[in-house]
């Protein structure tokens, strides 16, 4: 059995730790198709693009989590290979121990990746498999990091999983080498992130670097697997937009005195008080003037922009239907382009989330924790909004009922972080709002009689 998990639940810096009830909700029936441990850890580690990925399990458990990652093109991409045992009916009763030394020396004969994960899955569990001594054993036979990385399914849900690769990480990985000389600056920080930030990381990433701030791993975002053996070198540590990983965070500040905060870099609003933070770290008094100078330029030329030729947008009204981070990270930037929000459906979000929403949003904005289709739709119907914003399998509400909508999955668009992500997601509403396929869906065939002039 792997040791340390339970402690994982109780996060000493997690506000609702604060409260009556500690420890992090658990998981209600049903809830864990939504996404599980294992995949959380997937997403959060796959992104590292020159080591080995192999998953101890069935072929089904390799296809978790892949398709909402674009790997990294660093060096070897070698995370785009799928790597599994494929353990079968028949290694879940005798054990799959053989099959996973096997795996181990092939892809390290084959490939040779500076390091190599090895995913627990519920089988293993099963199996009872001695993950932890096998990975010991390849270490040494080939040199090289082998890292097991406990996270079945039956641990918990995604946020889970990424707290236990917050883990691996931690223990295996940060703090094992040092930058070179010529990459050691007075502004380096680590990006930690979720699995969005694969995506938004290279434009977070070009802001910052405009500021002379240099970025030495990105953190559940792309990255080499030797940046992130220099990750204790930075500064600070900047949480974007996600506290999964939080844990990490608080042991690298425990360990190598390295402050986090968290930020955002949807809308200029949010932009302004993470650059503010990340000055405040660095007491650097020129810094500082430089980074006010380029943020009051910026939200110059966007509200400039906006004006110009975004003014379509001012007092349309959307209704939100997410989940966890992107139901708060886009209230902003909507609120900016004159957009008002008339309500929010979610599912799954944890209480930071809420009360995250609850600091952004106007008084009027309708919060419907527990949303379900129906709810939304008559929200959306009774406010008479002109547009639906959905991700993932929320998307499929709007599309049924043939309602404008924009699916701000990071998969399906370019970033809208930072200030040409900003222009990005106006442009994209604009493009929705005057799509003339909309009022054409709503037209009655010549069979139904008159089109209804109030039908949505």
């Amino acid at each position: 059995m792997p040791r340390g998990n339970t402690n994982l639940f109780i996060e000493p810096d997690c506000e609702h730790n604060a409260q009556k009830n500690k420890g992090c909700a658990s998981p209600k029936p049903g809830e864990l198709t939504k996404g599980c441990a294992f995949q959380g850890s997937r997403a959060a580690l796959l992104p590292i693009s020159d080591a080995a990925h192999l998953v101890h399990g069935t072929p089904g458990c390799l296809e978790n989590s892949r398709g909402m990652l674009e790997a990294g093109a660093l060096g070897v991409p070698l995370s785009r290979f799928g790597f599994s045992t494929g353990l079968t009916e028949e290694d879940i009763v005798l054990g799959g121990e053989k099959k996973l030394i096997q795996a181990i020396d092939y892809i390290a004969e084959s490939y040779n990746p500076p390091c190599l994960f090895v995913y627990a899955t519920c089988i293993t569990m099963l199996t009872m498999d001695n993950l932890d001594a096998i990975c010991a054993e390849a270490e040494q036979k080939w040199n090289k990091p082998v890292i097991p990385v406990h996270h079945s399914g039956f641990f918990g849900s995604k946020n889970m999983g990424y707290r236990q690769a917050g883990e691996a990480l931690f223990e295996k990985v940060i703090g094992t080498s040092e930058l070179n000389e010529e990459n050691k600056g007075l502004f380096n920080i680590n990006l930690i992130g979720e699995y969005h930030f694969s995506g938004e990381g290279k434009e977070i990433e070009a802001l910052l670097s405009r500021l002379g701030i240099r970025v030495v791993s990105r953190i559940a975002g792309q990255c080499s697997f030797q940046d992130l053996r220099c990750a204790h070198s930075a500064k600070v540590n900047m949480l974007v937009c996600s506290r999964s990983m939080i844990t990490l965070a608080r042991k690298m500040r425990e360990s190598f005195g390295i402050p986090y905060f968290e930020g955002s870099f949807y809308g200029t609003r949010e932009i302004r008080f993470s650059l503010q933070q990340l000055s405040f770290h660095f007491q650097d008094a020129q810094f500082d003037k430089r980074v006010q100078r380029y943020i009051r330029r910026e939200e110059e030329r966007v509200r400039k922009d906006i004006y110009l030729h975004y003014k379509s947008l001012q007092g349309k009204k959307v209704v939100l239907y997410t989940d966890g981070i992107e139901s708060w990270a886009f209230i902003s930037p909507l609120l900016e382009l004159g957009i008002k929000i008339v309500g929010i459906g979610t599912n799954k979000n944890a209480l930071e989330d809420l009360s995250r929403i609850m600091e952004r949003t106007e008084q009027d904005t309708i919060l419907v924790k527990e949303s379900d289709e129906n709810r939304i739709l008559q929200l959306y119907r009774e406010h008479k909004a002109d547009l639906m914003i959905v991700s993932g399998r929320n998307a499929y509400v709007p599309l049924k009922e043939k309602l404008p909508f924009l699916d701000i999955d990071q998969e399906r668009h370019g970033a809208y972080s930072g200030y040409m992500g900003l222009r990005r997601m106006a442009q994209d509403l604009v493009d929705v709002m005057e799509q003339p396929v909309w009022e054409m869906a709503r037209r009655r065939s010549p069979w139904e009689g008159e089109p209804d002039e109030h039908h949505i």
